[in-house]
């Protein structure tokens, strides 16, 4: 069986490594130059950490992972509004990782045949599989063509039409900024109203900032860096917040950082994954966006589903394996709890105080790590 995957991101490289334990041929084509470097701090929760324990890669991971203890909610004077420790299924994720760090380790590990600067162009059905065209005008033939672009891919829009991108209401970016030191090994969050929200949360060289804003959709954000970084910088500044906490820093950051990326949040959701000789997989097939922190968990986990199911034969069982656990993970994938991260008004700032301390300072806490604990369904 040979197996061609569009994209060599994490779910792209976790299906590699997937396929290789199966003795299952992969050719990975990558549209950028080379690894992409930076990105987000990554959660793995649940079954992932599973996942990648019976790949032998675990602890790989956990040698790389970020020092990060808790997350702490601040006001506007600096004061402290709640706090969440890490914990097995809490908001912050026991095992938290930087998004390049996590991707390395997976590539490493692949078998795969990777060829960076070739991306998909085209692809046929034949009548053993898919022949595949690349941009450098190869050809490649092979049983299953694995699309696992991300949220904004191309081939999904042409070959899924019914798949659908749907907008949550706003922006979230990420730069990279000096940790302040007095935060010790917190996430901290700060937000006073204005749909803006702002996070600094420790790498493992540096920090990084990560800043939602509410706001209508526009086309313009698209793919100009300039427009986004004077967007996310107006957002700010028209919330009233530029002078506070460590929001200059943040400012200069966004002003100078090339690692800098904003994009819009979305759920992708489609009624099939799989079209006669191909596959979506991750971001690509479900994303949710970060606010559900369950994004790389499912590539993974995903990755592992696909791949047994390739080799049984019957991508059936790759939905019915994932289907529900998806759905699950999407429930925080709405506009609403993106007014929750990033409310209007101070009096929203106020109320979410309230509520997340109720559940962050009482036996309630307990029914919070829960829910947000991956179910036991997939395994």
């Amino acid at each position: 069986m040979k197996i061609v995957i569009s994209g060599g991101g994490i779910a792209g490289n976790a299906l590699g490594v997937a396929l290789g334990r199966r003795g299952i041929s992969a050719t990975v084509l990558e549209r950028a130059d080379g690894p992409r470097i930076g990105g987000h701090t990554v959660d793995l929760r649940g079954h992932s950490q599973d996942v990648l324990r019976e790949w032998g890669l675990l602890e790989d991971v956990r040698a790389v992972r970020v020092a990060e203890e808790r997350m702490v909610a601040v006001g506007r004077d600096g004061g402290e509004l709640w706090r969440m420790p890490a914990q097995v299924g809490g908001i912050v994720a026991d095992v938290e990782v930087g998004r390049e760090d996590l991707n390395a380790v997976l590539a490493k590990a692949s078998p795969a045949e990777v060829h960076y600067g070739e991306h998909l162009v085209d692809a046929d059905f034949t009548a053993s599989g898919v022949r595949v065209e690349t941009s450098r005008g190869r050809r490649i033939d092979a049983d299953l063509l694995v699309i696992a672009e991300g949220t904004r891919s191309s081939s999904r829009t042409r070959w899924f039409p019914a798949a659908e991108a749907r907008y949550l209401g706003g922006y979230l970016a990420f730069v990279a900024v000096p940790y302040p030191r007095e935060f010790g090994v917190d996430m901290r969050m700060f937000a006073a109203g204005g749909g803006v929200m702002v996070a600094i949360r420790p790498g493992r060289v540096g920090g990084q900032a990560l800043i939602a804003v509410r706001a209508p959709r526009r086309e313009d954000l698209a793919r100009d860096v300039g427009a986004q970084r004077k967007f996310i910088t107006d957002s700010i500044k028209q919330a009233g917040i530029a002078g506070d906490w460590h929001l200059p820093s943040v400012l200069d950051a966004i002003a100078h950082d090339p690692g800098f990326h904003c994009d819009e949040l979305v759920k992708v959701t489609a009624p099939s994954w799989s079209a006669r000789r191909m596959v979506l997989l991750g971001d690509t097939a479900w994303a949710g966006s970060p606010m559900t922190g369950l994004g790389t968990a499912m590539a993974i986990m995903g990755a592992e589903a696909l791949a047994a199911a390739a080799e049984a034969g019957d991508l059936g069982s790759y939905e019915t394996r994932m289907r529900r656990f998806v759905h699950w993970g999407h429930r925080d994938a709405t506009p609403a709890m993106l007014k929750r991260w990033a409310p209007g008004t101070a009096r929203q700032v106020r109320l979410n105080a309230m509520v997340m301390r109720m559940f962050t300072r009482t036996p309630l806490r307990r029914l919070l790590a829960r829910a947000d604990n991956p179910p036991p369904w997939y395994a």
